[in-house]
């Protein structure tokens, strides 16, 4: 997916920041539900940010249940939409993507947006590391 920045209202980093504080000490996830501008192809619009319960509920690791992705996946799919990037929150560090994180983001090629003490920020895999996507 291509994407060197991600454009998300106001209201879908709302539902992040909840989720942050909701949930801390440990790590919440959820998926971002929108498409690739038509306009533009290196921004992906987000249309919904999508809460999905975090079935490795640790202050240091996440995985989305996979009935609550399905579920995020086909009403995507009915909307005509696609899953355009992965969230989570980094309760007890900075927003910067972990060992772990790094590993999965080489195999989910998505935006990864990272909620940590210090703000809200996304990356995506590109040329072998994590590079900064501008969130607009």
């Amino acid at each position: 997916m291509s994407g060197n920045s991600i454009h998300i209202l106001d209201k879908d980093l709302s539902i992040i920041k909840h989720e942050l504080k909701v949930n801390s000490p440990f790590e919440a996830c959820g998926v971002l539900v929108g498409l690739v501008d038509a306009n533009d192809k290196n921004t992906v619009r987000v249309v919904c940010a999508v809460p999905i319960k975090n079935s490795n509920r640790t202050h240091r690791s996440f995985e989305l249940d996979p009935a609550g992705f399905y579920k995020a996946w086909a009403g995507a799919e009915d909307e005509g939409l696609d899953i355009v990037g992965i969230y989570h929150t980094h309760p007890l560090s900075p927003a910067r993507p972990s060992a772990w994180d790094l590993e999965y983001m080489q195999q989910e090629q998505n935006i990864w947006m990272i909620a940590g003490a210090d703000g809200i920020f996304a990356y995506r895999w590109k040329d072998g590391g994590a590079q900064a996507v501008e969130i607009i």
